[in-house]
């Protein structure tokens, strides 16, 4: 190397003059400042990863995935879940399903073979629902038809609501958001979801008053549907067959054997056989059917039937509620009553689960009155008495005092007066229901009933609401004596409607008129799950 090549090179190197030592210092700060850039390059890097993963976990990136896509219209997580969860509530209320919601519902089979989950149940029912509401936004968009101030006023009050359940299980809102619609559940999504439903149920709402339903159509309904629409007056009696249970000596309860309950369910036929043989036998069927009914009749309900001579009489009954009583509380005389070619006189006994009912047909027809819309706000006597012992008939627990029937008629006046001093209109009615009525099925409705007909509830309350000459705003107070419900209510008379066989069938007509015009709506849509769909339930 030439000498002036040499001595560029040296003054080139930086560790020119630096003995061994400084050297190798030198060589080890520069070590360490590349350890501490690619330090800093690694927390850079977890940092980010961090973000991730903090963002992951709160269900930001998850909750608006796509789950669904129907008729043009993205739906993500919180979209489908809240039509999944109402599948599971639902299901969860079936007391004959085998669902458990505490457990994983995709582990859950809705049948022995296992072919389906619960989770995919679930998730097709609320891809279902999802085509409905994506066709009927559709519809609703081209109609024009946007959120109503009651739309709107029923999302807040939805909201209220939650929020009020939330404070009584001891949640904060977003808590029980999620805990009742799933982890992705937020108060906004939450919000969106009521929106979207109070649209599309408006909408809809909007279409089905505007459905004709003619004349003629009705006509050829009830024809159809005669056995349900007529009308049903007939007596009856329940002649128990339940085995009564005994007391070993140390106090014990001791149940009934299998031969015991047999044989008390044969005395039991037997005896609404003789029941209903002297009745046939009568000149007068229905008076002998009074004169006999306490008879026969268990002991503890002997006095109802001597001291009221209608206390078996069924009347004004309506096909449609025989048939729900029939499936609800096992009146299998129901099928009896409705059949064709029944006569007033008939007499028949039907078995029960732990007993007999012994039935008498007094007659059939087409209730043509009108029917009512009323508010009403009851005021129940408090109970406060304790049962007395020495009074086996009567349980003193379950009778209002005086004063308490006193106390109550005070607060029903006092509410009159509050309503005639206030604005005097149906909706200042059904704000005092709804803060005061304990009559919890109307209530929450401001105590409206609708389509009240003849002979619907206890006669001091059906003949005022029945009065012909019953005007709209019309007020009273009547007393209620019905076991369970003695107190007062403060009636207000909404309007006349028509007779209740009109108004079931119109009901029935419209529904499926709707029914059809939905099929056509969705007919064609294309649904198809997206990767938000995992994320649901």
């Amino acid at each position: 190397m030439s000498a002036s090549r040499e001595k560029k090179q040296r003054q080139n190197d930086p560790d020119q003059g630096l003995t061994q030592k400084q050297r190798q210092e030198r060589a080890e700060q520069q070590a360490a400042k590349r350890r501490g850039t690619l330090y800093a390059v690694l927390g850079v890097v977890i940092a980010v990863l961090v973000v991730i993963l903090l963002v992951w976990n709160s269900g930001i990136l998850q909750r608006g995935t796509t789950a669904a896509s129907v008729g043009g219209r993205d739906y993500n997580v919180t979209d489908v879940a809240y039509y999944y969860y109402a599948a599971m509530n639902q299901e969860s209320q079936n007391y004959l399903s085998s669902f458990n919601p505490q457990e994983d519902a995709r582990t859950q089979y809705v049948d022995e073979a296992q072919t389906q989950s619960y989770y995919d149940k679930f998730l097709n029912e609320a891809m279902e629902s999802m085509a409905s509401v994506a066709a009927l936004e559709n519809a609703a968009a081209a109609d024009g038809y946007t959120l109503t101030a009651e739309d709107r006023q029923a999302v807040e009050d939805n909201i209220a609501s939650m929020k009020s359940a939330a404070r009584q299980y001891g949640y904060d809102y977003s808590g029980f958001l999620k805990a009742n619609y799933g982890r992705y559940m937020t108060p906004s999504a939450y919000k969106t979801c009521l929106e979207r439903n109070a649209l599309v149920n408006g909408y809809s709402m909007s279409i089905r008053a505007a459905q004709e339903v003619t004349d003629s159509e009705l006509e050829a309904y009830y024809k159809e549907n005669a056995a349900s629409l007529d009308s049903y007056d007939y007596r009856t009696i329940y002649v128990d067959g339940t085995a009564p249970s005994a007391t070993d000596a140390d106090g014990n309860t001791v149940e009934p054997t299998e031969e015991e309950r047999t044989a008390a369910l044969q005395a039991a036929k037997a005896q609404a056989d003789r029941f209903a043989a002297l009745v046939e036998e009568a000149a007068d069927k229905e008076a002998e059917f009074i004169k006999l009914a306490p008879d026969y009749v268990t002991e503890s309900r002997k006095a109802n039937y001597e001291e009221d001579p209608d206390y078996s009489l069924a009347e004004g009954i309506n096909g449609g509620n025989l048939s729900s009583n029939a499936m609800y509380y096992g009146l299998t005389y129901a099928t009896w009553l409705m059949e064709d070619g029944r006569k007033a006189g008939d007499v028949t006994v039907v078995e029960s689960s732990s007993g007999y009912y012994v039935v008498l047909f007094l007659d059939r027809y087409l209730e043509e009155g009108n029917t009512a819309n009323i508010r009403h706000i009851l005021v129940k006597a408090e109970l406060t008495q304790e049962d007395d012992a020495s009074t086996e008939d009567v349980d003193e627990s379950r009778i209002p005092s005086q004063e308490a029937l006193d106390a109550a008629k005070t607060e029903i006046d006092s509410l009159l007066a509050q309503w005639e001093g206030g604005a005097k209109t149906a909706e200042s009615f059904g704000a005092l229901a709804l803060e005061h009525s304990d009559d919890s099925g109307s209530a929450s409705n401001g105590g409206l009933m609708e389509n009240v007909y003849p002979g619907a509830t206890f006669p001091a309350f059906n003949d005022w609401c029945m009065d012909p000459a019953r005007q709209p705003g019309d007020t009273t107070v009547v007393e209620n004596p019905q076991e369970g419900q003695q107190g007062w209510h403060l009636i207000y008379f909404d309007s006349w409607q028509p007779p209740l066989w009109k108004v079931t069938a119109d009901t029935a007509l419209r529904n499926d008129k709707m029914t059809d015009w939905m099929d056509g709506l969705v007919e064609g849509l294309e649904t198809t799950h997206g990767d938000g769909a995992q994320y649901v339930g």
